[in-house]
């Protein structure tokens, strides 16, 4: 029987992990309950949208780090936050989804990741872009890249 694919664990632990962004959990926004994964792009095109949203993207991986009996998978996902706040007030939404987002996920140093399964450690986040509305998008956007470091062994014959 083949062993669980960390790939796909690390991606749904992501997943359900946001959607601990309540505030009942002392967070600023319901994001938590409007978490979705896909393409941004057909996420807000459809007609179910709703915000506030986050939409757990797959994105551009890290190059992997090598070693005698497997490697370290940097896997990348890029966590898109968006908020319908108009263009006079997307200021203030925005920075309480972001910062949401940044609390929720953020990593210690030196400190296994305890809400990843075993075999991905760490999680480790890179530089925020924040993007008003326009250019036909009504909402204002924030993207986060986020990296699993998953653990992938050699396969034994």
């Amino acid at each position: 029987m083949p062993t669980p694919n960390i790939l796909s664990q690390g991606r749904n632990a992501l997943i359900a992990r946001l959607g601990n962004i309540e505030p009942g959990n002392d967070y600023r926004t319901d994001a938590g309950s409007n978490v979705q994964s896909g393409w941004f792009n057909e996420v807000i095109n459809a007609s179910t949208c709703a915000y506030p949203l986050i939409v757990v993207q797959k994105g551009k991986d890290n190059a992997p780090n090598h070693s005698a009996n497997g490697m370290r998978k940097l896997s990348g996902y890029l966590v898109i936050g968006a908020v319908n706040a108009g263009l006079d007030g997307y200021e203030d939404a925005l920075d309480d989804l972001e910062m949401d987002i940044l609390e929720c996920l953020m990593p210690l140093e030196g400190v296994p990741v305890d809400w990843m399964p075993r075999g991905i450690p760490r999680v480790t986040l890179g530089a925020s872009q924040q993007v008003p509305p326009g250019d036909g998008l009504a909402a204002a956007t924030v993207f986060i890249p986020v990296y699993l470091h998953s653990f992938v062994q050699a396969h034994s014959e």
